[in-house]
């Protein structure tokens, strides 16, 4: 199976939500009067008359995501005129938004530059709901996901294409190199194959995976289809890395919500709302798709991030 035919069978195989049009880069505004997407503030018309909390609709509901793992979730910085600001994009931030319009609530959107950073304030109630976590028992004492999951994820196996070997099941693996992004927040769902002597190690960010990779550092990679393509167009090595025909994990993604404030009494609320859209994943698809082909044409203009003689650009 070649890559085409991988990404086309990942695609075709997600059950998953639709999306709304691209956010845009608008600078974050301050007040929280309407919903507030990536800086541009939305009024909700006609939205429903229901009070059963605060959180929501006296208040905005806080909602974020964390480091950059595209097309699901990143974190944009702006200089603000007291201090930068985080704001979240991407996949997740666009349901949650759907959901908000549909429900009528307000909700303000922040961004953190750690998975840990976000947990941390999710569990002391400085955040209310926290978006893309993979692990369906929650993230610990003072969290629990809604269900159902928003999204299924697979995850395959990348390497180069003129190192490529035969990976169809972990002992395949066995004597080899791998690594898995740090931000795809995957590697603890690993800890027992780790165990039991695999060699898989973290890294920061796709931009040091892809040089491990292309270098020798690495055999293969672990990651989702989706990002990893959205990071390979970003740095034109989309015919340099390629996927093997294995599928290693099926993973769900949850929205988590904080015990520590009223906004857990919107979870049924909005689980309501994720059946609703994963009962209809016609355009799920060509959405996601849109994200990805926006997110490398955001970097167009850029130098590859290994010419064709493999040398780094930088």
């Amino acid at each position: 199976m070649n890559k085409k035919n991988i990404f086309g069978a990942v695609m075709v195989a997600i059950t998953a939500l639709s999306l709304i049009p691209f956010i845009s880069n608008a600078q974050p505004k301050q007040q929280a009067n309407g919903i507030i997407i990536g800086g541009e503030e939305v009024e909700v018309h006609q939205p429903r008359k229901v009070a059963i909390a605060e959180c929501g609709f006296k208040r905005p509901i806080r909602v974020a995501s964390f480091v950059s793992n595209p097309p699901f979730g990143w974190v944009e910085t702006y200089q603000g005129s007291m201090e930068i600001q985080y704001v979240s994009h991407g996949f997740g931030m666009d349901i949650f938004d759907k959901i908000a319009k549909n429900l009528g609530i307000r909700y303000t959107s922040t961004g953190y530059v750690s998975y840990q950073k976000a947990v941390n304030a999710l569990k002391r109630g400085e955040l209310d709901l926290l978006i893309g976590v993979y692990t369906p028992g929650g993230i610990g004492r003072g969290t629990q996901p809604v269900y159902p999951s928003f999204f299924k994820n697979l995850f395959a196996i990348y390497y180069p294409n003129d190192r490529s070997f035969p990976a169809y099941s972990f002992e395949s693996l066995e004597g080899k190199k791998g690594i898995i992004r740090r931000e795809e927040n995957i590697y603890p769902l690993f800890s027992s194959h780790v165990r039991d002597g695999l060699n898989i190690s973290l890294v920061n960010t796709a931009k040091k995976a892809f040089e491990m990779l292309m270098n020798g550092e690495a055999d293969y990679l672990i990651g989702s289809p989706y990002s990893v393509e959205a990071e390979l167009r970003r740095y034109k090595l989309h015919e340099d890395i390629v996927p093997a025909d294995w599928i290693v994990l099926e993973a769900n993604m949850f929205f988590v919500l904080t015990t520590n404030t009223d906004c857990f009494k919107l979870r049924n609320l909005l689980s309501k709302e994720i059946e609703q859209y994963i009962s209809d994943p016609k355009n799920v698809n060509k959405d996601i798709t849109d994200i990805i082909n926006a997110w490398g044409e955001r970097f167009r203009e850029d130098a590859p991030l290994i010419d064709t003689q493999g040398d780094e650009e930088n």
